[in-house]
């Protein structure tokens, strides 16, 4: 219970990678829809409940599995998903290459552009067109059908659900002055004097939009966004790992202030999270570049004729901070966890060997093979 983080069920595994939910998904979730509910008084609870909660975890969950057939499919493999307050995070093991690490993330917003996709082309098939506009209403719903050469809505954004709402909203006396022709006329100003479109299709154009928001929204160059793990990738591909890191980890506090300010000025408590977990997941990846410098963290490269001098007195050691103290501890978890990791996959690997000694290689099952594969791509990097 200390560690936020932990806070997490299982819901099912798939493929053999286990999902988990976040508790505070639920939270954020259901947040969101009660205050759509208040800001939309029009749209029917049941849409915006589906959309917020049913409708998001399916494509962030699809997403993450994107993620982790990409790392399978260099060689890597996939620990778990979870799915929690921000989005989704696939924890994944990839080979250390640039090759491998743009796939693993990139398959993630590719699998977001093969919904968006599926969507138009059912659309399509109905005879409408998405809009590719991601700031337009998903609760409006608004698609040009193009056998009729028209503009179309959801039924509960039509205008006549709209002016209701609107007649409805005003105080009695006023609500008696304004007259049909001066509804219908501020409706046709605003656009919402379309005609209803089929269910099938407004439901096809609210997932088309999720998808292609979410996509949009990743392809942000700022680490730890996927945009930002494809900027470090193609980096790390034309200098080195160590400049790929730094670009991405800039890039990420440069992004992170401005959203910052955007949730500062528009009072969005969800875009503040976002800001804090991007300067904050930035900075650790720095401090673990630094970590990687030397042995406990210390540059030797600059040689050892420092510790050869007697004659000065050693500088009196400062008192380490407390969020110092804090990072080194949470990488000596980190690093305790990697070894007991390590150790278990030993354990395993004896195991199937002694497996193929006994019944041969046919034995072993599909996650048997994919396990040995990557056990022997990672002897070979480290060799």
């Amino acid at each position: 219970m200390r560690d936020p983080m932990s806070w997490a069920i299982q819901v099912f595994r798939a493929f053999g990678i286990p999902v988990k939910v976040h508790l505070f998904f639920f939270l954020v979730t259901i947040g969101l829809s009660l205050r759509w509910m208040s800001l939309l008084p029009h749209v029917w609870w049941v849409d915006i409940v589906l959309l917020n909660i049913v409708v998001l975890f399916g494509i962030i969950l699809v997403h993450e599995f994107g993620h982790c057939f990409g790392a399978r499919y260099v060689d890597g493999d996939a620990k778990e998903v979870l799915i929690w307050p921000l989005g989704g995070l696939a924890f994944v093991d990839v080979p250390h290459n640039p090759r491998a690490y743009f796939i693993s993330t990139a398959a993630g917003p590719a699998v977001n552009v093969v919904i968006c996709l599926i969507c138009a082309a059912g659309m399509a098939a109905a005879g409408y067109l998405p809009s590719l506009n991601p700031l337009r209403d998903p609760y409006r719903a608004e698609v040009y059908n193009f056998r009729e050469g028209r503009a179309e809505t959801s039924r509960y954004g039509s205008g006549a659900a709209v002016a209701e709402a609107w007649r409805k909203s005003l105080p009695p006396d006023m609500a008696k002055s304004v007259t049909p022709e001066v509804i219908a006329e501020a409706l046709s100003r605003a656009g919402l004097d379309r005609p209803e479109a089929p269910v099938a299709v407004v439901w096809c154009y609210r997932v088309f939009w999720l998808s292609w928001i979410l996509f949009l929204f990743n392809l942000i160059p700022a680490y730890p966004l996927d945009g930002g793990r494809i900027l470090q990738s193609l980096v790390w591909a034309r200098t080195d790992y160590r400049r790929g890191v730094v670009v991405a980890a800039y890039s990420g506090f440069g992004v992170s202030v401005l959203f910052l300010l955007v949730s500062i000025w528009k009072n969005e408590a969800l875009f503040m999270g976002l800001a804090l977990f991007m300067l904050y997941e930035a900075s650790m990846a720095l401090y673990r570049l630094e970590m990687d410098d030397g042995p406990f963290g210390y540059d030797f490269s600059a040689g050892y004729t420092s510790l050869e001098k007697e004659d000065d007195a050693p500088p009196k050691p400062r008192k380490m901070g407390w969020f110092k103290r804090w990072r080194q501890a949470r990488a000596a978890r980190r690093l305790q966890r990697e070894l007991e990791e390590r150790t278990r996959d030993e354990e395993r690997m004896d195991q199937l060997l002694e497996k193929i000694a006994r019944s041969g290689k046919e034995s072993l099952t599909d996650d048997e093979r994919r396990f040995l594969e990557r056990m022997s791509a990672r002897r070979r990097n480290m060799s």
